[in-house]
């Protein structure tokens, strides 16, 4: 993942842009400016002839990679949202540094995007309460 620029603010780059509205939504788009996880994804999209990419939210809109990317930074860490073995319906794991660390109920919206059933504000506590926890983690004091 390509790392939060410093002069735009955080909440700037995890709302999703107004580019993703419409059918073709990088129709007018130079997908070479997106950050690589999304330009990425969107040409693995158009390579296996699938529907527009859609980055995936929490419930508050906000976009989960670049909220991730940025709590990976900040602390060290390594997040992950997965799910081993799960059913239609069942819930996703959240891991910090491999550590389960909560679930996540998640669905695909008509849209075309995944939609994780939390917001933002809670997915920053539970990732800020395993750094705290953890003697594995940076410590909030060394988040530079």
């Amino acid at each position: 993942m390509s790392r939060h620029s410093e002069e735009q603010p955080l909440r700037d780059s995890i709302e999703p842009p107004e580019l993703l509205d419409g059918d073709d939504p990088y129709a007018n788009v130079d997908i070479n400016r997106l950050p690589d996880w999304w330009r990425d994804a969107v040409v693995e999209f158009r390579e296996h002839d699938l529907p527009p990419y859609q980055p995936p939210r929490l419930v508050d809109g906000t976009l989960v990679p670049p909220l991730a990317d940025e709590l990976e930074t900040a602390y060290g860490v390594e997040i992950q949202l997965m799910g081993l073995d799960v059913a239609h319906g069942d819930a996703w794991e959240i891991q910090v540094d491999g550590d389960v660390v909560a679930t996540v109920d998640r669905e695909r919206t008509s849209d075309g995007y995944t939609r994780y059933e939390m917001t933002s504000e809670r997915f920053i506590k539970i990732v800020e309460g395993q750094v705290r926890t953890s003697p594995n983690s940076s410590s909030l004091g060394d988040r530079g």
